[in-house]
């Protein structure tokens, strides 16, 4: 009997580390693909305090290049150690109407997360710290930043806004791997931060390509609105019970995935990196316009 509870208990934490250090909401070239985007669409003194904040140089390439990088600071931590496992999603049901209430528990996640990066940001506050010193390390107010660009990202991936009593997916495992040379896929939530992001790549080109066109697609008219972070975990939210739970037969913590389901998502996929990213870009702007996102010495 003990050696089952202590096998038991085993397996719990391994779930749960694995939920800590593997969570990359959109994967990484999801993430960069997210800031990619905003750095093509913020405005000149928006990218020119950026770039201070990132010691890089003031023009669209270069920003851009940080931005990338920063978007995929927040996954390489430790989040455990420095305490910001939680900051990355917000465990709604997908079984209820969506309601965002009681699901902050001391503000540790996704959405608040995102407004209080935003606040520290605008009016240029100090102290930021995490519980332990984050490796690789960041200056403060560049870690405020690459939170920002990642949590963003985060909170468009249907799967960090949604959960069936499952970890967003973490829990539900895949009954044929997908290979990926060494790597596979072995869950659900891996298929929408990684598979689904690789069928974009398919069909628009690499990481730059890619941005580049859900770039375009804004600059040909295409219409994001703004809304808030709530709405997005919403818009999310409701994402996942069409395209992830309504598609999908799961059956005790199983299920097949198939390419033609990836395929039959691939548009949705664009459409929520092409929203976070200029949802991104405005919020830079708005923050950032008059004395925020100052460069602290």
């Amino acid at each position: 009997m003990l050696k089952r509870l202590i096998l038991v208990g085993t397996l719990v934490i391994a779930c749960l580390a694995g939920l800590s250090s593997t969570s990359w909401a959109w994967g990484r070239q999801g993430h960069r693909i997210v800031a990619r985007i905003a750095a093509k669409s913020i405005d000149a003194p928006t990218r020119s305090k950026i770039a201070a904040i990132f010691g890089t140089a003031d023009t669209v390439s270069a920003v851009e290049s940080a931005m990338a990088d920063a978007s995929v600071w927040p996954d390489q931590i430790d989040k455990v150690a420095t305490g910001t496992r939680e900051w990355h999603f917000i465990n709604a049901s997908v079984s209820t109407p969506f309601s965002a209430a009681g699901l902050c528990s001391a503000h540790n996640c996704v959405i608040d997360r995102i407004e209080e990066m935003q606040t520290r940001l605008r009016n240029n506050q100090k102290g930021f710290k995490l519980l332990t010193a984050p490796m690789p390390n960041r200056p403060m107010l560049s870690r405020e930043v690459a939170f920002l660009i990642h949590f963003v990202g985060d909170i468009h991936q249907p799967l960090h806004a949604a959960t069936n009593s499952d970890f967003g997916g973490v829990g539900v495992h895949l009954t044929v791997p997908i290979q990926h040379g060494q790597f596979a896929t072995m869950n659900l939530h891996a298929v929408w931060d990684d598979d689904e992001v690789f069928e974009v790549l398919n069909v628009l080109g690499n990481e730059t390509q890619t941005a580049q066109v859900l770039f375009q697609r804004i600059q040909n008219g295409a219409m994001v609105t703004q809304a808030s972070p709530v709405d997005w975990a919403h818009e999310s939210n409701d994402l996942a019970k069409q395209d992830v739970y309504g598609k999908l037969s799961i059956a005790n913590h199983k299920v097949t995935v198939t390419q033609a389901y990836l395929q039959s998502n691939e548009a949705d996929v664009e459409r929520q990196l092409m929203r976070a990213g200029i949802r991104l870009a405005r919020l830079l702007n708005d923050m950032c316009q008059g004395t925020g996102c100052k460069a602290k010495p």
